[in-house]
């Protein structure tokens, strides 16, 4: 019972890191690339706090964004690692975490491992939060590649 509980307030306390671990992926190759990065957001809603360009918002810390400059005049492959460095990162460090970690602390970052993974698959699955009003990363993986066979086709 005890480590179930454990488990859940892991969740509880990882998911937020998670999410600022996936959008300084979007970050890193989006500053590597040469653009501005505005804002990297966690939670949706009213702001609770700012330090600098990192906001934390009130609801929905289950989600996140950056927001960047205009990144139209770079390659197509350029804006692919841009939208897939969040799903990158966070399988990086959950592989890193999973390999590196300490068998006998593995009851606390095991939530860390399992949550990383699932917030990559469920990024590179192309949908639409209809409530939220962002898409995810594959959805815009796919946009993208869309676009790049109708100008191959014209």
């Amino acid at each position: 019972m005890l480590n179930e509980l454990v488990n859940f307030i892991m969740y509880l306390v990882y998911i937020p890191i998670i999410i600022i671990i996936h959008e300084l992926g979007h970050a890193a190759f989006v500053l590597f690339f040469g653009r501005d990065v505005k804002e990297i957001s966690v939670g949706m809603g009213d702001e609770l706090f700012r330090i600098k360009k990192f906001v934390v918002k009130k609801y929905n810390w289950w989600t996140g964004y950056c927001a960047w400059g205009n990144i139209d005049s770079l390659a197509a492959f350029k804006k692919l690692l841009i939208y897939l460095g969040g799903i990158i990162f966070n399988l990086i460090t959950a592989t890193l975490v999973w390999a590196y970690g300490d068998v006998q602390y593995a009851d606390w970052y095991r939530a860390f491992i399992i949550a990383s993974f699932f917030s990559a698959l469920i990024n590179i699955i192309p949908f639409k939060f209809p409530s939220l009003k962002f898409e995810t990363d594959g959805l815009q993986c796919i946009r993208l590649l869309s676009s790049l066979q109708k100008n191959v086709l014209k």
